[in-house]
């Protein structure tokens, strides 16, 4: 899968991150001893690439979005160059008069990775955030970890097993990403939906088109409108009903009934919540919401809560009374 859209930008940070968890991973399992003694240079230079981890994975949602490369990208691997600069000078004797404690290391590693990770975060697709949360979360225990063992050296128990099972789950998460084709982009700049492969739809438009949606139907509640259509909202957005219908299948991963669907019962739902809409009953909820049906709008709570919304409003307030 991974060679079938190999040559889109994104495709190619994120293969560099599985390389780069590669190594971490090759580091930890190996004897300390044959490697300091084998390989110095590159087992040094391993403490550091938890300040690789970030830069890629911030790259590689940007990539998603933007679909470009340009040189001044290279500058956020400073970090990381400048961190292996240091280690392996202070470890082979060549500045001696410089020394960052490994606790010092840590921070700048934790640092360096909560700032790409919320970076990251904010500009991600709401499928990928919690791929991101995971990475960041795990990459910054791997750094405390390393940090605690350098400090405590001879003393600190044999941890080789932790850091192969942490990395191991984020292997894990990626193959989670991996199976899924719309994860990736093909080189025409588009994920990887059969549906779509032959659309005239470009990056930016696509973008244009998601934040259009987002303001018409997050920021004005256009959902509310039981009259609403896929071709009334593309009118208003200025874009085809094609393409409206591919971006909310490839940025939401949904149809577009089931979103505006999942809009308009949390709509309904927040209002049986609400005790100033206590005296209105499930049908002027539904109606106000954007249900044309009552029936309907029962059978999609129910799939999505469990429960009918009657029943689902008496037991929030026997919860709230208690």
């Amino acid at each position: 899968m991974l060679k079938k859209h190999r040559f889109h930008i994104s495709n190619i940070y994120f293969i560099l991150f599985l390389l780069v968890l590669g190594i971490q991973l090759t580091f930890k399992v190996i004897t300390k001893a044959w490697l300091m003694h084998e390989v110095k240079f590159f087992y040094v230079s391993s403490y550091q690439l938890p300040f690789l981890i970030g830069p890629i994975l911030f790259l590689y949602i940007q990539a998603r979005n933007k679909g470009a490369y340009s040189w001044p990208h290279l500058l956020h691997f400073a970090p990381f160059t400048i961190a292996v600069i240091l280690a392996t000078s202070y470890t082979t004797g060549w500045i001696t008069h410089v020394h960052l404690s490994s606790y010092v290391y840590a921070a700048f590693q934790l640092s360096a990775l909560a700032i790409y990770g919320i970076a990251a975060y904010r500009i991600s697709e709401t499928r990928l955030r919690s791929f991101i949360v995971s990475v960041t979360v795990i990459e910054s225990i791997i750094a405390i970890t390393l940090a605690v063992m350098v400090v405590y050296f001879g003393r600190f128990p044999d941890v080789r097993l932790v850091f192969i099972a942490l990395t191991l789950l984020i292997y894990w998460i990626s193959y989670k990403m991996i199976s899924d084709q719309a994860y990736f982009i093909s080189k025409n700049g588009k994920n990887g939906s059969r549906k779509y492969a032959h659309s005239s739809l470009k990056i930016e438009e696509s973008d244009r088109i998601q934040l259009m949606i987002n303001y018409w139907l997050i920021d004005q509640k256009l959902f509310t409108k039981s009259s609403l259509s896929i071709d009334g909202l593309a009118s208003k957005i200025g874009t085809s009903r094609h393409h409206l219908s591919q971006v909310v299948n490839e940025k939401l991963n949904k149809t577009y009934s089931e979103y505006i669907n999942e809009l308009r019962v949390e709509e309904a739902r927040q209002q049986l919540l609400d005790p100033s809409s206590q005296k209105y009953t499930i049908a002027a909820i539904a109606h106000d919401a954007g249900f044309n049906s009552v029936s309907t709008f029962n059978e999609i709570f129910r799939k999505h809560y469990g429960t009918t919304p009657s029943q689902y409003r008496i037991e929030r307030l026997k919860l709230a009374d208690s």
